[in-house]
């Protein structure tokens, strides 16, 4: 027995108590099980520690900074009024030099003039989306580049480049572009149409969007989701219709978009109506090469910019057959709608003036 004690105490010698940092990496003598314990402990405490840094950046410090940006970009909005005046601002002439020049705007939005000479409108659905709107030369350099021209990932929100808008000339179908940030800025709010159901549109129908010549209001007819992979079935390639050639295209443009829409305000749409589309990227099902698409139909200067919310009607979800109610792709069908196909056209087609579609 005192043997038995006397080698006991000897392991408990042996046995040195180890530090937190022994005890959290790996050591000379730990087993190779020890060993991986102590390496998969410390990459998950890694990622744990960069989730929570990447959780602070973008919605506390990114957040903070675009918002912050964007409200002084708002400062620059005159008061509202109609009035126009004649400023002076510097544009790039066709040899690449950089002359003044005089341009009649609405003195509201002078200062976005002065500040860039690409500043071409500015979009309001209040209070989730108020921004100015600029139109360059292309669709791509917006995508990164704020709007004093500044490199950014968060872009600006811009029109299209193909028409240009002038004091004597706006697009067919003005198409904005809008980032869907994760900081819930730009066109982000966007995507509550979908979220928020058809609660939301009804307090969001109407859309604000002036150009810097002209106040203008658009009422929504359509939201939907645009798949632009065509590996995964149907492609609507709205980014294409910034004019029309003719009525048949217009009513077929019209038409795609309300088989696709997960709601209907039920306004009437004729050739020649100036189309507002905005769109931004949607992560909802996949998270690649999906759009969210708000098409709206500009106020007539005989009409009522009022609707009644109650007339509207949900077209989400799944119609009495058993068939989704709205349009959609391929690969949506068989992973989200149980292989059901779309239930087809059911919008009354008395919506688009002597539509033979």
């Amino acid at each position: 027995m005192p043997e038995f004690e006397s080698v006991k105490k000897s392991n408990k010698k042996n046995k040195k108590k180890q530090t937190f940092s022994q005890s959290l990496f790996p050591c000379k003598n730990d087993s190779t099980g020890e060993i991986i314990r102590k390496i998969v402990f410390l990459a998950a405490i890694l990622v744990l520690i960069g989730a929570t840094v990447s959780i602070v950046y973008f919605y506390f410090i990114r957040s903070d900074a675009i918002e912050n940006e964007q409200e002084k970009l708002n400062d620059l909005r005159g008061d509202k009024s109609n009035d126009i005046i004649s400023i002076e601002i510097n544009v790039t002439d066709a040899n690449g030099e950089e002359v003044k020049v005089q341009r009649k705007v609405l003195e509201e939005y002078a200062k976005f003039c002065e500040q860039n000479s690409d500043m071409v409108g500015y979009v309001e659905i209040y209070p989730h989306v108020r921004t100015p709107v600029v139109q360059g030369e292309d669709n791509e350099f917006y995508l990164k580049h704020n709007f004093n021209k500044q490199p950014t990932e968060n872009g600006t929100v811009f029109a299209d480049y193909e028409v240009p808008i002038t004091a004597d000339s706006i697009p067919a179908n003005t198409i904005i572009y809008g980032h869907n940030l994760i900081t819930k800025n730009m066109f982000e709010p966007l995507s509550q149409y979908r979220k928020n159901g058809i609660d939301f549109l009804k307090e969001n129908y109407r859309i604000n969007y002036d150009t810097i010549y002209k106040k203008n209001q658009y009422l929504i007819f359509a939201v939907f989701l645009a798949n632009f992979d065509p590996t995964r079935g149907d492609v609507f390639n709205y980014q294409n219709y910034v004019s029309f050639s003719n009525k048949s295209e217009f009513d077929n443009f019209v038409a795609e978009c309300l088989d696709r829409s997960y709601y209907y305000t039920g306004i009437d749409i004729e050739y020649g109506d100036e189309l507002l589309t905005l769109s931004t990227c949607d992560f909802a099902y996949f998270r690649y090469d999906m759009r969210l698409v708000v098409v709206a139909r500009k106020v007539r200067d005989d009409e009522s910019p009022v609707l009644d919310p109650e007339t509207f009607i949900d077209n989400s979800g799944f119609d009495e057959n058993g068939n989704l109610k709205r349009k959609m792709f391929k690969d949506f069908y068989s992973i989200y709608a149980y292989n059901c196909e779309w239930g087809g056209r059911k919008w009354d087609t008395s919506w688009i003036k002597d539509f033979e579609g």
